[in-house]
């Protein structure tokens, strides 16, 4: 089991690193500031590596129900984090369009 947890510390470290990652195309340090678009988006990521790294990885871990519930999970965050970020960028959208 404790490489299940290794696992979930891999997924999380490389899920925040991409989202320090992102702030890099920043013209002027002043620009950088919150974005939940990209809060969203090193989710989408970090579940995609999720699936991608435990199929790979797959004769390493054993235990069925718990590649199950990663996948299983790892799909659930892919598909909410991308419906947020769609949402959230529609609503800016029309926001801008209002005025």
């Amino acid at each position: 089991m404790k490489m299940y947890w290794r696992f979930a510390a891999m997924i999380a470290t490389s899920t925040l690193v991409m989202f320090g990652l992102m702030y890099l195309n920043t013209y002027a340090f002043e620009h950088v500031f919150w974005s939940e678009t990209r809060a969203w988006m090193a989710l989408v990521m970090g579940a995609t590596m999720a699936v991608i790294m435990l199929a790979y990885m797959l004769s390493m871990y054993k235990n069925t129900k718990v590649n199950i519930a990663i996948f299983a999970g790892a799909i659930a965050v892919f598909a909410g984090a991308l419906w947020r970020c769609a949402a959230r960028s529609a609503s800016m959208t029309a926001n801008i369009c209002k005025r």
